[in-house]
């Protein structure tokens, strides 16, 4: 402490008000280059996957309403063929590979590695929709890639 106090006694006046002025600069650029900026730059971050999650989470609710409405009209015809040649065939038209599969009477379990959202939503809307099919449980998992769903289980009835 010294050795400042000496250093500093040691500058001429136009030094010393060169040094002091270069010191607030310097706090000044370290609250905000170090403090405010990565917090504000969070704050933004987050309000951007917030917005993103709200809008998955309405566009998922705006699927199952429509699959809930199409189930309660009774519009659906019945099926009638083989259950697992029907969700094969879906599966390969919307590019899905199926890694196992399970019938069971009149009911089919299906897993699939991930897939992407959209084409799973457009898969079990055509099995629904065209095919007749009752979509009894599904069970997803969030996956690391944006746009891809763990499926764990899918349970169709004729």
């Amino acid at each position: 402490m010294e050795n400042i106090k000496t250093w500093w006694n040691g500058l001429i006046l136009r030094e010393k008000q060169m040094v002091s002025v270069g010191g607030v600069v310097l706090a000044i650029g370290i609250l905000y280059w170090g403090i405010w900026a990565p917090i504000s730059g969070a704050e933004a971050d987050a309000e951007r996957a917030l917005q993103a999650q709200q809008n998955t989470l309405s566009y998922v609710k705006q699927t199952a309403n429509k699959i809930a409405g199409l189930k309660q009209s009774g519009g659906q015809k019945g099926f009638s063929g083989s259950l697992s040649a029907a969700v094969t065939q879906s599966a390969k038209a919307y590019g899905l590979e199926i890694t196992r599969m399970q019938p069971q009477g009149k009911k089919i379990q299906v897993w699939m590695d991930e897939v992407p959202f959209d084409s799973l939503l457009g898969y079990l809307s055509d099995l629904v929709q065209k095919q007749g099919l009752s979509l009894e449980n599904i069970d997803l998992a969030q996956s690391d890639t944006p746009g891809l769903v763990k499926v764990r289980r899918i349970q169709l009835s004729q």
